[in-house]
């Protein structure tokens, strides 16, 4: 599972270039929980076996995040990294790979979407 994750992350980053210069809109900061992953309520396994339970994404109004994803064996992944948020739409850069991904915003509604067709929708807690 942890390298569905960061494949996927590292082909979304690398398809969306580079970070955003846009700001951080403060609205969007936050906690958020992973609800659903392909349309699919936690917990959820993935093709190589690997069952993810929880992801719980911190976006800090500093422009700065923070992922935390729990799997079932207790695997833990985490990912750090800036972000920037412009009009509803939010791009992620993480800080070791430099790996770009992108994802909307809408209300309390936060939703990444990677080239490989993983589609993450996470609520505000």
């Amino acid at each position: 599972m942890k390298f569905i994750i960061t494949a996927a992350l590292a082909i979304v980053m690398a398809a969306c270039g580079s970070q955003d210069a846009t700001s951080p809109t403060a609205s969007v900061s936050g906690d958020y929980a992973l609800r659903m992953v392909n349309g699919t309520s936690l917990p959820y396994t993935f093709s190589d076996g690997s069952t993810l339970t929880s992801d719980v994404l911190t976006l800090r109004s500093d422009g700065t995040f923070s992922e935390s994803a729990q799997f079932r064996d207790g695997t833990v992944l985490v990912l750090q990294g800036f972000y920037a948020a412009n009009n509803g739409a939010i791009t992620f850069t993480d800080q070791d790979t430099g790996t770009a991904f992108s994802g909307s915003v809408s209300g309390d509604v936060l939703t990444e979407i990677f080239a490989n067709g993983l589609t993450e929708v996470f609520q505000r807690i």
